[in-house]
Parts: C-alpha cells; sequence; structure tokens
C-alpha cells in the first residue's frame, strides 16, 4: 500500500532542508576562507625548507645559518632582515627564494658542493674566490668584545690583546679559529644566552660575539638576567659582506648579476631600508652575520 505523507511531515523535511541549505551556504565561506589561508599560507612556510613552492616560477635556493635578527630559521613569518632583503630582490627579478636553516658549516658545505645554489651571505676571503660568487654588499659584519663594566674593555683594541683573559665565543662561530691564532685562552659556549650568563657569573672575563646575535639576545624581553644592563660592549672590526653565489649553481654569473639588480632596485625604491628598519637596524650599522 502506498503511503500517503502527512502535511506536518512534509512541512518539517521541507524546514530541515531549508536549514540544511542556509547551513551550508554560511559554512561555505568561512570553509573557502580557510582553505585559502592555509593554502596561502603554506608557501610562506615553505620558504624556510628545500620544499619549492607551488606553481611554475623560477626559484633559487641559498642555504642560511639561524643568526638573528639577520637570520631567524623559525619564524617564517619573520625570517630575519637578511632573508627578507633577499627575498625582495630576487622577487623584482620574477625569481622565488627558497631559504633552508642549517648549522654554518653545514650550510657552507652544501652550497661548496652545489646541493643549493650558494649562502644567503659571507664575508669575502681571497680563498673563497675559487667556490663562490660575491654579490654586491649587503652590510657589514661587527664584531665586539662585551664585559661586565669597563675595567676589562679599556685596553682592548684588537683580538690579540685579550691573551690574558678568558674569553667566551659561542661555539661554531669562525672566531674561535681567530681568538685561537691570536693565543686567547678561549671558552666555548653554545649560545650567546650562556656567554651572558658567564659574564654576568665572573666565569669569564670578556666575550668576543657578533654583535648582532648578542644584542639581540641582550635586548630579548623574555630572558631576564639580573645586572644585565652591566654588560658593556667594545666594537673592534666592522667588515663588509655579501650574498655568495656557488660556482656550482646553474649558470651562477647570470644569477649573481639578477641578484646585483634586485638590490640596485630595493635601494632605489627605499624597501632595503624598510626592512631594516622593521627590525630597528639602520643601514650605517649595516645587516651583521657569521662569516
Amino acid at each position: 500500500m502506498k503511503r500517503v505523507a502527512s502535511i506536518p511531515y512534509l512541512f518539517s523535511r521541507r524546514l530541515l532542508a531549508d536549514v540544511d541549505d542556509v547551513l551550508r551556504l554560511s559554512l561555505f565561506p568561512a570553509c573557502l576562507a580557510l582553505f585559502l589561508y592555509f593554502y596561502g599560507a603554506a608557501p610562506v612556510a615553505a620558504q624556510n625548507t628545500l620544499i619549492s613552492p607551488p606553481g611554475n616560477q623560477d626559484t633559487v635556493t641559498l642555504a642560511c645559518n639561524p643568526f638573528p635578527p639577520s637570520k631567524i630559521g623559525e619564524d617564517p613569518a619573520k625570517p630575519g632582515y637578511d632573508v627578507e632583503i633577499l627575498r625582495a630582490a630576487f622577487a623584482t627579478r620574477n625569481i622565488t627564494l627558497i631559504t633552508p636553516f642549517y648549522p654554518w658549516r653545514r650550510a657552507y658545505f652544501m652550497a661548496n658542493s652545489g646541493q643549493v645554489d650558494g649562502l644567503c651571505s659571507c664575508s669575502y676571503l681571497p680563498e673563497r674566490e675559487d667556490e663562490f660568487f660575491y654579490s654586491n654588499l649587503l652590510g657589514y659584519v661587527r664584531v665586539a668584545f662585551y664585559a661586565v663594566g669597563t675595567n676589562n674593555l679599556k685596553t682592548l683594541e684588537e683580538i690579540k690583546d685579550a691573551q690574558d683573559m678568558t674569553v667566551g665565543i659561542v661555539n661554531g662561530y669562525s672566531l674561535e679559529a681567530s681568538a685561537r691564532d691570536a693565543g686567547l685562552d678561549v671558552l666555548l659556549v653554545n649560545s650567546e644566552a650562556t656567554l651572558i650568563d658567564m659574564l654576568l657569573s665572573r666565569r669569564l672575563d670578556v666575550a668576543l660575539s657578533y654583535k648582532a646575535p648578542m644584542d639581540h639576545e641582550l635586548r630579548n624581553p623574555d630572558r631576564q638576567f639580573p645586572g644585565i644592563k652591566s654588560i658593556q660592549d667594545k666594537i673592534i672590526s666592522n667588515n663588509p659582506y655579501y650574498s655568495c653565489i656557488s660556482r656550482k649553481a646553474k649558470n651562477p654569473t647570470a644569477l649573481v648579476n639578477e641578484l646585483n639588480t634586485g638590490l640596485t632596485t630595493i635601494r632605489e625604491n627605499g624597501l632595503f631600508d624598510s626592512i631594516l628598519a622593521k627590525y630597528g637596524v639602520a643601514r650605517k650599522d649595516g645587516p651583521p652575520l657569521q662569516d
């Protein structure tokens, strides 16, 4: 026997169907927004890996070493001013820059062996000319001694002047080799935060460090070091540095030319300076880094 639906039954089904349609229509924009957000954010996060972004576009991969605030591996949204400057320069040439982060020695090996197109940045050394092409100037390497108070800093004008002191250096920095060559008593530590702690506890006479990451740590609001304001510094060198394109990259001379053209563009249009200002750095300071 054919069943005849009652009016209340038909009304209920129609009402439920209308509610279902309304929910679908109201949820669709939210779902679409979430999709676009995560899909759009993925390439940004991927910039700090070896994964190429989606789409058919020219890409360049430069290995970076963590060195805040110029290179910050754990924050894709604010990766450091070196990284943002290089990305902006390449973007003017319609090239997407990929910036995987590695410890300095591994980054150097990967660039030198042609596994990546080069290094985000490095200092000039004559022996490196056989391995890299240098870009136009990116900034300056500033090296400084740090101490509690100024007494231990008064006689320090260059590295060798600290021969009678216990000197702390972050492990992995090339400053270690310079200090040992100068005959210093070197104590290696794992971070700038440890240098600060050892200075304040009087286990070091002075610390020898690149100024940018040390000052970044001294100003870090998430760390509280009693007596931190007593730490003083004295700059002993201020040297230029560059982006370094591996000679084993595909067409490296053309790549350097594209980068240099991009750097000129963003200097002229003010973007270079605005990126530095975003990180609280003036151009005269230059983006210092590990060499």
